[in-house]
């Protein structure tokens, strides 16, 4: 008896040595919270639950967070990625993905249309190429960020002189949206109208007389349709431009610049 108790003794010991110790299986992730639960695009959202720690991915309504931060076992910070629609929001672990409760994407500001040129700045002084005193080439105007339904753009050019009428030296209409620039000595991107001097349908310089700085207003619109003009391209003015563009004028962007005549 005392043998077979020592031999049995023996089997257990051994069993219990030789037995493989596995893992327990993971926890998967689980979400108790998180806020805020809208947002816009860029925003960030901190997520709170269990078991966080492992997570390899994010994805809001099917969109993957590219950037996120695992601050422990129980929270985790992300940045609303650009493409993101409203929709759950889920978390993805080696055990498993966790779906969580829906984040609404909330539209962000719309766009403003911005004008601006690679030759001069807004608020800055005009250079003289463009003028009267050198060759007086139109200067490139481009813009971006024009308002969603942007079908058409057009451009004005004047100054505001001491007694009416103004002084206008360019009036650009007929630009698809496709086009998001005219270039440096434009004569052939978009269809000129008529500026107030002797040749009408160009770019006319400036050569304000009487010193001191004077100031020069470029503008660029954006426009739902082309204009409906109902007068010959030598008769489409400044005023009558605008007064087409009235009803369909989406966002407009001015560029002033300052020159003084040496």
């Amino acid at each position: 008896m005392k043998l077979s108790a020592v031999l049995f003794g023996i089997a257990i010991f051994t069993f219990l040595s030789c037995k493989k110790t596995t893992d327990p299986t993971p926890s998967g992730a689980t979400i108790t919270s998180f806020s805020p639960n809208s947002g816009t695009v860029g925003s960030t959202v901190t997520i709170n639950g269990l078991h966080l720690t492992g997570t390899t991915s994010i994805t809001i309504n099917g969109i993957t967070v590219t950037n996120f931060t695992v601050i422990n076992d129980s929270t985790i910070t992300f940045t609303v990625p650009v493409s993101a629609t409203t929709g759950t929001i889920n978390i993805t672990t080696s055990a498993g993905t966790t779906v969580g409760g829906t984040f609404t994407v909330l539209a962000g500001p719309a766009p403003k249309l911005v004008a601006y040129s690679s030759a001069f700045v807004n608020n800055g002084l005009y250079p003289k190429l463009y003028t009267c005193d050198s060759t007086g080439i139109a200067p490139p105007i481009a813009w971006r960020d024009a308002p969603a339904g942007t079908n058409a753009y057009a451009i004005t050019m004047h100054t505001i002189t001491p007694t009416p009428p103004n002084h206008v030296y360019m009036v650009v209409y007929n630009l698809p949206a496709s086009v998001l620039s005219v270039p440096e000595n434009n004569t052939t991107v978009g269809t000129y109208g008529a500026n107030t001097f002797a040749n009408p349908l160009r770019y006319e310089p400036p050569c304000s007389q009487g010193p001191g700085l004077k100031y020069y207003y470029i503008t660029v619109y954006a426009l739902s349709q082309q204009p409906t003009l109902t007068v010959p391209q030598s008769q489409v003015t400044m005023d009558v431009l605008q007064a087409a563009m009235s009803g369909i004028t989406l966002d407009t962007s001015m560029i002033t610049v300052g020159y003084a005549r040496p």
